[in-house]
């Protein structure tokens, strides 16, 4: 039964949810086909409890124990239950999302049951304004309501007032805040694969969204200014209001959405950065900061190593030393166990070489063991400025020699490997310089100043200064 749908989505149920569902097919309410509970407590069984994967025939003897298997039965019966599991699932997620549903408002509508009607709407509406939430969705989910009330108001006849003017201000903040989250993501994802898209009425919505009675609501002024920010690199203000107010509204965004918003902020920070050198790497690490403190940024229950490492790496560009030292300890733990040790030997690596500790870092190096491209070549690149900066020209050589060669026997051009080439290539010419040489050395500073891309310009000058 391995990759079956059924299977498949058994699988992902945890302890709590698989005793959920299976009083679910107890029920007859839900389940008119007792084998369907049997047969979901067989294969429940034998993935969580016994650790194997069940078959179609010991599965079709649980629901007919005196019959030969037959296959179009047990397909059926397995249809049947991942029928009743969806119906379970689709309840579920009703229940968590019970303030916004406007299903029983509707009933007791239909059913001219008023008392009951008015006292469920007032209790709704209170709830949905407590509720500490305030993005897209909760316009829209209080437009639902008022609408909802519209229906009930309306059979009262035509001469009483209706709240058509609530329904219209609920749907606009919630078409205004949908079109500029759309629009953001959007933008942010055509600067990395150069996709296009069109959305319409966009410059309709944002001379909408400027207007005083939509700059109270986070979900439409965020992404405003997150669009501008995307769309104007150069604007500094469009950033700063987008990061003041992400800063103050982050907690009335789901934690879905408050990582989207977070994670605009620090790819428009490294963008700026790699664009245009130290700037924006506060403003990167206060963003991940925030990110940390509200548990945005694991993925699977895990930090990426590119997470971990780029954290560390603007702490340290930011003078942060002794804080990216405490967040390399303190988030340990939440990299995947296979690459935990190597990732954070890399990264004590260059947290050492940062505070000079060359000693340290070298011996660091020797612990890091990682498959990963980048990671294996940022490695090499404090290798390279160790030895360099030590004066030990000799190793430096055979590092150069041997990098260089490894990167020729890469099959595949890409970016990364362009860079690499362009650091090893530079530092070797920086390495041979003539002494006293002004004229190499001016030539040399250009070519370094004109070569694209390359991620260590400024140390590459660095050195090239003092060396003159």
């Amino acid at each position: 039964m391995k990759n079956t749908l059924l299977l498949s989505f058994i699988t992902t149920l945890d302890r709590r949810e698989r005793q959920q569902a299976a009083l679910w097919l107890a029920c007859e309410l839900h389940n008119t086909r007792p084998a369907l509970h049997k047969l979901f407590l067989f294969l429940e069984e034998q993935y969580f409890e016994l650790g194997i994967s069940p078959t179609r025939e010991g599965a079709f003897k649980v629901i007919a124990p005196n019959k030969e298997y037959d296959d179009q039965t047990f397909r059926l019966q397995c249809s049947y239950l991942h029928q009743c599991l969806e119906e379970w699932l689709q309840w579920r997620t009703m229940q968590r999302n019970s303030i916004s549903d406007t299903a029983l408002l509707s009933a007791y509508r239909n059913r001219g049951l008023d008392k009951h009607f008015r006292r469920r709407e007032k209790k709704q509406r209170h709830q949905l304004q407590q509720q500490p939430l305030r993005h897209h969705a909760f316009h829209l989910q209080l437009y639902q309501l008022e609408e909802e009330v519209y229906l009930f108001q309306s059979r009262e006849g035509r001469g009483m007032a209706l709240n058509f003017q609530q329904q219209e201000s609920a749907l606009q903040k919630a078409f205004i805040s949908y079109k500029l989250r759309l629009a953001c993501l959007s933008i942010a994802h055509q600067r990395v694969s150069g996709a296009s898209y069109e959305i319409a009425m966009l410059p309709e919505i944002l001379t909408l969204a400027i207007l005083p009675v939509y700059q109270q609501e986070p979900a439409i002024t965020i992404y405003y200014n997150a669009y501008r920010m995307y769309q104007e690199p150069d604007n500094e203000l469009a950033f700063h209001e987008f990061e003041r107010q992400l800063l103050m509204h982050l907690p009335q965004f789901p934690d879905s959405e408050g990582r989207d918003l977070v994670l605009l902020g620090i790819n428009f920070c490294i963008r700026q950065i790699n664009k245009k050198g130290n700037i924006y790497f506060k403003e990167a690490l206060a963003l991940y900061r925030k990110g940390l403190e509200q548990d945005l940024l694991r993925e699977d229950g895990y930090l990426t190593p590119f997470t971990y490492s780029n954290i560390t790496i603007i702490a340290i560009r930011s003078g942060e030393l002794d804080w990216a030292a405490q967040f390399l300890e303190a988030y340990r733990h939440q990299l995947e166990p296979h690459r935990r040790d190597g990732i954070h030997a890399l990264n004590e690596a260059r947290l050492a070489y940062h505070q000079g500790q060359h000693r340290k870092a070298l011996l660091k190096l020797h612990q890091f063991s990682d498959r990963d491209f980048i990671h294996q070549f940022s490695a090499k690149i404090i290798q390279l400025k160790i030895y360099y900066e030590a004066g030990d020209f000799q190793l430096l050589a055979a590092h150069i020699k041997n990098t260089r060669a490894y990167l020729r026997r890469i099959k595949h051009d890409s970016y990364h490997k362009q860079i690499y080439i362009n650091i090893f290539t530079l530092t070797d010419q920086l390495m041979k310089l003539p002494p006293y040489d002004k004229e190499k050395r001016l030539a040399l500073k250009s070519q370094i100043a004109d070569t694209e891309p390359l991620t260590e310009k400024e140390w590459l000058l660095a050195q090239l200064e003092i060396a003159g």
